[in-house]
């Protein structure tokens, strides 16, 4: 094994604290199969070494000690150590590399690994679903039959779904496929948040004049008492973000009060990506799992309870951690709204008999065809209107979904978070699973909060009280708003 002449971390690794003690995390998608090991713990000592390597040093200075380790040979092995003229330099708009399956490139994901052929790494994870069988995916995807079959042996609910909804593209369809195409009972539950942009309400509206037999159910939160939670995340968590676990905490327990089988949201599968495709362990061949999934009971307990109750994460650098920090967040700042979820929960848990209705989603990548044969089926049976200006199909409820884009991708590109801004994930999957041509995403693409502040950014920090001074001493916000690599306070 050739050793670096001048050593240096590769680039979007660094040295950070744990609670177990030192550790390397790479911000960033490796290729498979290291896809998933992207903390790796290290020896004080070598993680030493390894903070104060900078490539002007040569080979022969570090300690004896440490350049004859195992760990570090590893580390060089793996090309996570390596010699600073082959260290990657961070990609520009200009000069970036593209996967040449989808449109995911090394600018808006830096850290982002490419194979021989140039496919992303995250094509790369869907394509090893596929070649080792049906394992990947959502767990509890449901299909026309099922939904059919729940319904007919509904016999204790005036309704057969409730649909948790927007007034985006996405919800929109699910209020049509399930009320008209397939003739279920359906609850329409909205949390109206000061946020959704007016096109959307107006598109609510309009499906229940279009879709007479379905019923509305809406509900508000104090406008304060939001302003102030969402405040409080920025601080907490970088992002102001409520939805969509305010919707889930306000409506699962009126729909286990109404008996109602089946609650549905306006999710696609591409929007679970990372979490179905590429976090989870794909089961070998095409055979079934050894390990039998919990049932449908159970997976909905458990997405209710970490919404309810979500645990401080294990490891603080997974790709999870964020997301419970999120839920951590939202508990504390709207504690009060959780009651009736955790009677509930605790009813559920103490007698195995207590009605819990199934959280299912459909097959969107099978039954879309494309995101513009979806919006025009939509256009046409539903009158649904795209919000004045927005050219983008992937996200189209929410007035501040750009500031989300913006925030998720500075705290990305800062090193402050390993999870991966969404929306350009969610835009790589949809090239990949065929719901949009290539040229049709680098124009959804473009259309993204990640290239500069977007305008409704200033509009939020004023109604949330967040100052200018504020940006730089408000928590996690700093990491949100300012650059951070060029040299603002840092942290583990």
């Amino acid at each position: 094994m050739h050793m670096p002449a001048h050593p240096v971390l590769q680039y979007r690794w660094a040295v950070r604290e744990h609670r177990d003690g030192k550790v390397l995390v790479y911000y960033g998608l490796r290729n498979p199969p290291r896809h998933q090991e992207t903390v790796l713990p290290v020896p004080d000592a070598l993680a030493e070494v390894l903070t104060g390597l900078d490539g002007a040093a040569a080979l022969d200075s570090l300690p004896e000690a440490v350049r004859e380790s195992e760990d570090f040979s590893r580390l060089v092995a793996q090309g996570i150590v390596v010699d600073q003229k082959d260290q990657r330099q961070p990609s520009t708009a200009e000069h970036k590399q593209t996967c040449t399956r989808c449109v995911a490139d090394d600018h808006l994901l830096p850290g982002l690994e490419f194979d021989a052929r140039g496919v992303c790494a995250f094509c790369q994870c869907y394509e090893q679903a596929e070649r080792e069988g049906g394992a990947a995916g959502p767990r509890n995807a449901v299909d026309e039959a099922a939904l059919l079959s729940i319904a007919a042996k509904n016999k204790d609910s005036r309704f057969d779904v409730m649909v948790l909804c927007t007034g985006g593209k996405d919800s929109t369809y699910l209020l049509w496929y399930l009320a008209k195409k397939l003739g279920l009972r359906v609850l329409a539950a909205s949390w109206n948040m000061p946020y959704t942009n007016d096109t959307c309400r107006r598109n609510i509206r309009r499906s229940l004049e279009l879709l007479p037999d379905v019923e509305l159910v809406e509900r508000t939160l104090p406008v304060n008492a939001v302003r102030d939670a969402m405040r409080a995340q920025f601080g907490n968590v970088g992002l102001p973000c409520l939805c969509p676990v305010v919707a889930h905490v306000l409506f699962f327990p009126l729909a286990a009060a109404e008996r109602i089988p089946v609650v549905m949201q306006g999710v696609e599968e591409v929007q679970l990506a990372v979490m179905s495709y590429v976090m989870r362990n794909l089961q070998g061949g095409k055979g079934p799992s050894r390990t039998a999934p919990p049932s449908i009971r159970e997976q909905t307990l458990q997405f209710l309870e970490l919404a309810a109750s979500p645990p401080e994460p294990a490891d603080p650098f997974s790709l999870v951690a964020d997301y419970l920090r999120y839920q951590r967040s939202v508990r504390k700042s709207l504690d009060p709204v959780y009651g009736p979820l955790d009677r509930l929960l605790a009813r559920a848990r103490e007698d195995p008999s207590v009605f819990v209705p199934q959280f299912l989603r459909l097959k969107t990548n099978t039954l879309y065809g494309s995101w513009r044969a979806a919006t025009e089926l939509m256009q046409k049976e539903m009158d649904w209107k795209m919000p004045p200006g927005q050219k983008g199909l992937l996200h189209t409820s929410c007035r501040i979904e750009k500031v989300k884009d913006y925030c998720q991708s500075m705290r990305f590109r800062n090193m402050r978070s390993t999870a991966f801004p969404q929306s350009i994930v969610e835009v790589g999957a949809g090239v990949y699973f065929g719901l949009l041509s290539r040229e049709e995403a680098l124009r959804e693409v473009a259309e993204l909060g990640y290239h500069r502040e977007p305008e409704v950014m200033a509009e939020l920090l004023g109604d949330l009280g967040i100052s200018d001074d504020d940006r730089r001493s408000h928590g996690e916000t700093v990491y949100s708003l300012c650059d951070c690599v060029a040299g603002c306070r840092r942290g583990a």
